[in-house]
């Protein structure tokens, strides 16, 4: 097996010291999430010609059968409005969404999954969570259980000192 170069983050947290825990956690959880976001980007790609921010709106669509502005699908999906403009238009362009303008609002336009959308994001869904659990497999349901209460606990602290940085 051929030796691989180090990347980017190998060399940092090779260069840090044996006390920068909060940053070697920080690094280790970075490399973990592009590790697995790398193989569902490629798996997308080639099976559904579709990437993650194609797949996410869908899903948030799919959960709110209603349809979402586009100013709360981008508050659920935790981006701007000018990131999921693209995404939208060529969905929508290729039947998978249906966007409505306010008669009320020009300015408001909803976003509603169709059932071709429907039918491709169960798929997408489906393979999705298989990806995830056969990318996951080798740890306990305890270890398992354990990585996600600390990553809560994490989570938690993070949004209470992010606002305490802010004020």
């Amino acid at each position: 097996m051929q030796e691989q170069e180090p990347n980017l983050y190998e060399l940092v947290l090779e260069s840090l010291p044996e006390d920068a825990h909060h940053r070697i956690a920080w690094l280790s959880l970075v490399r973990c999430f592009s590790s697995i976001e790398r193989v569902l980007m490629r798996h997308f790609g080639q099976e559904y010609n579709s990437s993650l921010p194609r797949y996410d709106v869908l899903t948030a669509l799919a959960l709110d059968r209603s349809g979402l502005t586009m100013g709360d699908l981008a508050a659920t999906l935790m981006v701007t409005k000018g990131n999921i403009t693209g995404v939208v238009r060529r969905l929508e362009q290729e039947k998978l969404v249906l966007k409505n303008t306010s008669s009320k609002d020009r300015r408001v336009q909803s976003v509603k999954i169709s059932a071709k959308g429907v039918r491709l994001w169960e798929k997408m869904h489906a393979d999705y969570d298989r990806m995830i659990s056969a990318l996951m497999a080798g740890q306990t349901e305890s270890q398992i259980q354990a990585l996600v209460t600390t990553l809560r606990r994490t989570r938690k602290l993070v949004v209470k000192n992010a606002r305490d940085l802010e004020s």
